[in-house]
């Protein structure tokens, strides 16, 4: 859904080699990887415990909608030497989806919008990635939501990098809810749906 950025000072070069392979994480798929050591080489967890990912919905006239999904995983495979065999599924249980009001978020769960009866899983999976700074990177994707598969782009901020296998980040970017079915609302609700996304990815 929405563009984030962010800045970090004293990133080593190490670091900076590590954007790629972290938006193939956040993006999901396959793309060339750093020539980094080969310590990137590994399978990275992603879990509801250490990501936050909301999303909006502007409104005309009024305060946009807004809400998270609280059930958020996925699972990354990297290979340094052979980036080309990297793999990246990003999950969103979107029966977790929340807002602060139930009807509201009665409505996103209906046959109208995510039809979460039909359709309880969306997933994100990378194509293209490309480096944008020193610690951010444009990820090209495909959306699988409610049986229809689009494609779609995220930003990627590297937050922090550490030894111990762990890497901060924050994600942002968005699709267009009518392209899935969910013209719900429309004009009056936007089209773009945006999302944010932060959290930490381990290495197992």
């Amino acid at each position: 859904m929405t563009q984030t950025s962010a800045t970090s000072r004293g990133f080593t070069r190490p670091i900076r080699k590590t954007v790629a392979t972290f938006a193939c994480l956040v993006a999901l798929a396959s793309a060339p990887l750093p020539a980094f050591a080969g310590t990137l080489t590994g399978t990275y967890m992603l879990t509801p415990a250490r990501l936050a990912t909301g999303f909006s919905v502007r409104v005309l006239g009024g305060s946009p909608v807004t809400g998270e999904f609280k059930t958020v995983s996925g699972k990354m495979t990297l290979d340094q030497n052979h980036p080309e065999k990297s793999r990246v599924v990003v999950k969103v249980d979107l029966t977790s989806v929340h807002t602060n009001n139930d009807k509201v978020t009665g409505f996103l769960k209906s046959s109208a919008m995510f039809d979460v009866a039909n359709y309880p899983v969306a997933t994100f999976q990378s194509t293209r990635v490309q480096i944008t700074g020193q610690n951010t990177a444009d990820v090209e994707g495909v959306l699988n939501l409610r049986g229809q598969q689009k494609r779609t782009k995220l930003s990627v901020t590297i937050t922090d990098g550490k030894a111990n296998g762990q890497v901060g980040f924050e994600v942002s970017g968005g699709f267009f809810r009518s392209l899935y079915g969910m013209e719900a609302g429309l004009p009056i609700y936007a089209d773009k749906v945006n999302l944010t996304i932060s959290g930490t990815g381990s290495r197992t």
